[in-house]
C-alpha cells in the first residue's frame, strides 16, 4: 500500500499514474512533494521508464552533491510526450562550481542567469529508452523555483478540473505542440504569457475558473493509452 500517495478523481484519473506524492504521510488535501519519485514506479509505461532511469544511478549520483532535488517534469503528472525532458531542480551553494564539475561528466551547460546554470545531457535508460535530461542548478530553495511552482498548479488544475480537462490538455500538447502551461491557459482562456498567468493562480480559490468539454468526447484517442488501474 502507498500510504503516501493520494488519488486524484475516480479510476479515470486526471493524471495516469492514479498518484500524486504528497507532502505529509496524511496524503489527499497536502501539496505534492517532488523530492519523490517512488510513485513513478507504479505509474504508466513512461512514468515507470523514467524512474528505471533515474533509479540507475542518475538521481542518487546527483542528490548526493545537491542540498536539495527535484523532479519537476511533466512526466510527474502524466503530461509528458515523447522527447519531453526530464527537467530536474538542484539546489547547491556554487552552481558555477558545480556545473564546472558536471561538464567533465558530460554534461553541456550555459548560464541562464548570474544564479542559475542549465545542463542537458541525454541518457538511455534500463529499457534501452532514451531520456533527454535537463537540470537548474541554483543556490535558492527549489520550492520557489518556477519549475516547482508551475508543476504543483498544474497538478491542482488537473485535479479541481478533472479527467476529462487531462484529456483536452492532452490532445492540444499533441495536436497543437504546446507546453503544458499554454495548452491549460488556452482551455481556461488566460490571457498573457502562460507562465505568468499560471503563476497568477497561486492561492486563488479555483471556482470562478470555468472549463467546458463540450469539444472533446470520452473516447479521445488518448483515452486507450493513458489509463491504467487505481492503486490502493
Amino acid at each position: 500500500m502507498l500510504t503516501d500517495c493520494c488519488h486524484l478523481g475516480t479510476d479515470k484519473t486526471a493524471a495516469p499514474a492514479a498518484v500524486f506524492p504528497s507532502a505529509l504521510s496524511s496524503g489527499a488535501g497536502e501539496s505534492p512533494n517532488w523530492r519523490r519519485l517512488d510513485y513513478l514506479a507504479h505509474g504508466n509505461p513512461r512514468q515507470r521508464s523514467a524512474h528505471a532511469l533515474l533509479m540507475s544511478g542518475v538521481w542518487d549520483t546527483l542528490q548526493s552533491q545537491c542540498q536539495d532535488m527535484a523532479l519537476v517534469s511533466t512526466v510527474a503528472i502524466g503530461l509528458d510526450k515523447p522527447g519531453s525532458d526530464l527537467d530536474l531542480v538542484c539546489q547547491h551553494p556554487d552552481p558555477a562550481a558545480f556545473a564546472a564539475s558536471l561538464r567533465v561528466q558530460g554534461w553541456q551547460g550555459r548560464e541562464r542567469s548570474k544564479e542559475v546554470r542549465v545542463l542537458k545531457q541525454t541518457r538511455r535508460g534500463p529499457d534501452d529508452q532514451e531520456w533527454p535530461l535537463e537540470l537548474y542548478v541554483t543556490p535558492s530553495p527549489i520550492e520557489t523555483l518556477h519549475g516547482w511552482r508551475h508543476l504543483s498548479l498544474m497538478a491542482t488544475l488537473l485535479e479541481h478540473f478533472g479527467h476529462d480537462f487531462y484529456l483536452a490538455v492532452m490532445r492540444l500538447r499533441h495536436d497543437a505542440n504546446l507546453k503544458g502551461e499554454a495548452a491549460i491557459c488556452q482551455l481556461l482562456h488566460l490571457p498573457g504569457d502562460p507562465y505568468l498567468a499560471l503563476l497568477a493562480l497561486e492561492g486563488v480559490d479555483l471556482a470562478p475558473l470555468v472549463w467546458q468539454s463540450s469539444s472533446l468526447t470520452h473516447h479521445s484517442r488518448f483515452e486507450n493509452t493513458l489509463l491504467m488501474p487505481r492503486i490502493s
